[in-house]
């Protein structure tokens, strides 16, 4: 199975492992079913590590992917429509990237919350040399994280860019040696974790909401969530904590 997940406990795991031939339906698919899986399934889930298999996250979509035939197109539908389900799944997921992550690879990159990369990953976005666009929400995710001039650096010449580079221009938060990269990730993800876990997916839906919206709808949208926030059992925990000068034990209610 190309997409597997481990749900067992706080911190969830879901593993990628694109075929030879680059990413098809089957990963689409499994992605999608994933992230059905964690927002309906787990509550109790409250972080999820994103990795990659022993290519990376892979460097590309297989040739019947990147079909134009009218009738395949319809038999795939959307072939960034995995990712699209992976960026909106509620739990903070954390990407843990090694090795490469060029073109769809990247994309499931972008697809999650927070980006770990080893000192050996590369990234790129190199469709255009091949006189196509890229599919999965390149051009809108790259933009968002690192602004729109490193954005159409990479799209428009394809470069590719080690992990310090993407460290410089924000595309990733952390760069570690190859033999830390999960320890890494799961310190991020269990950090995550240890908060409350409304508190942090209300943080998420407020960030990923509002950054579309205009300035004072986004206001008002954080505004809701902190007054809807201030109504859960966790709410009352973390104020109860403070005031006990303990450690609060959330429940995620």
């Amino acid at each position: 199975m190309s997409v597997t997940l481990d749900a067992a406990g706080p911190v969830a795991t879901l593993t990628v492992d694109p075929p030879a031939d680059g990413y098809d339906r089957a990963v689409r698919d499994g992605l999608s079913l994933a992230a059905a899986e964690l927002t309906s399934r787990h509550p109790e889930v409250r972080a999820v590590i994103v990795a990659g298999g022993a290519a990376g996250f892979g460097s590309g979509w297989s040739p019947a992917a990147l079909e134009d035939d009218a009738m395949l197109r319809e038999i795939l539908g959307p072939i960034g429509e995995g990712f699209d389900a992976l960026a909106g799944v509620p739990q903070p997921t954390v990407a843990a990237i090694g090795g490469a992550a060029h073109s769809a690879g990247l994309e499931l990159a972008l697809a999650c919350d927070i980006r770990v990369a080893a000192e050996d990953a590369t990234f790129a976005m190199p469709e255009t040399g091949d006189g196509l666009v890229p599919r999965g929400g390149g051009t809108q995710r790259l933009p968002r994280a690192v602004g729109r001039a490193q954005a159409l650096r990479l799209l428009l010449t394809g470069e590719v860019i080690d992990a310090a580079e993407a460290l410089r221009i924000g595309l990733v938060s952390e760069v570690v040696p190859a033999g830390d990269l999960a320890g890494a990730a799961r310190a991020v993800a269990e950090t995550i974790a240890s908060r409350g876990p409304l508190a942090t997916r209300f943080a998420k839906e407020a960030v990923m909401r509002g950054v579309e919206a205009p300035l004072q709808e986004a206001l008002r949208l954080e505004l809701e969530l902190t007054v809807l926030l201030q109504t859960t059992a966790d709410r009352a925990e973390g104020v109860n904590a403070f005031v006990e000068r303990r450690d609060p034990e959330f429940t995620g209610e």
